[in-house]
């Protein structure tokens, strides 16, 4: 269906735009820039992982706008993001993280073979042009290393960080599902690692807002892994070898510019370590 008006903004990132929808939904309007195979898989599997019991969020159809761009609507949260929590209460950062730690937990247990492995998925990249620069070499290296990898039946999001988890009632919820897989949990924490390390923080800041940030994200990333680490009993030793698969799928699916030779040198020295 098409659908002309729009409600009060309350969010945008990189991929789309959220608008309020009715009293009790938003829709999540994709930018003109997105892949329209990328925006089918987030419908697909949004309905896929509530039917699963893995968020309270429901689906409830897609819209195309007039200008043609496409939008999804879903449940809207009631409750403030994670990062938001500890932004107002910082002394708190060490408890969220936790609470992050088990929503994760809790995402894993569930085990599903309605996505794509996460292997299949990191292998598929190779081939795109944010990844050009790899040598034929290269690539087939990263290849076998990815197969070597463990594998497993967990739902993975691939994005999940504060922003992306809600309190929601009496609980929380998860939003986001674009980059959902299946596969070994290991795999999930990694990219959230690497979230927490590596990904571009805010364009424009100030030195003392990233100095500010990075002191902060250090903070959630220890308690956050050893929370997880404790539930789970799956060590950072585990982790570790996932880090360059979770490399590759930022690469390959966000391309940020000032993330791109940084991560192309840490996918290329892990190919040095491993061989």
């Amino acid at each position: 269906m098409t659908e002309t008006g729009l409600g009060e903004l309350l969010a945008t990132g990189r991929t789309s735009d959220i608008h309020a929808w009715g009293d009790d939904k938003v829709i999540k309007v994709f930018k003109d820039d997105v892949d329209t195979a990328m925006i089918a898989k987030e419908i697909r599997d949004s309905a896929t992982v509530h039917q699963l019991g893995v968020t309270p969020i429901r689906y409830h159809g897609a819209v195309t706008m007039p200008d043609g761009r496409m939008g999804i609507v879903v449940d809207r949260l009631h409750g403030d993001a994670l990062t938001t929590v500890a932004e107002r209460r910082p002394y708190k950062i060490a408890s969220v993280a936790r609470r992050l730690a088990r929503e994760h937990t809790a995402i894993h247990a569930t085990a599903t073979t309605d996505f794509d492995d996460v292997r299949d998925v990191a292998q598929n990249l190779l081939h795109t042009c944010p990844l050009s620069g790899l040598t034929l070499g290269e690539r087939d290296a990263l290849r076998r290393q990815i197969q070597a990898l463990p594998e497993g039946n967990s739902v993975l999001h691939l994005d999940f960080h504060p922003l992306n988890t809600f309190e929601h009632g009496t609980g929380i919820a998860t939003i986001d599902w674009q980059s959902t897989a299946s596969g070994h949990p290991a795999a999930d924490v990694a990219a959230t690692c690497l979230l927490f390390t590596e990904a571009e923080l805010f364009p424009g800041i100030s030195a003392f807002q990233r100095a500010l940030y990075q002191s902060v994200r250090r903070v959630m990333l220890r308690s956050y892994l050893a929370e997880y680490t404790r539930i789970t009993g799956i060590s950072r030793a585990e982790i570790a070898p996932w880090m360059t698969t979770a490399r590759i799928l930022r690469l390959g699916w966000l391309d940020v510019e000032s993330e791109r030779e940084p991560l192309l040198t840490r996918i290329r020295a892990s190919i040095a370590t491993t061989s």
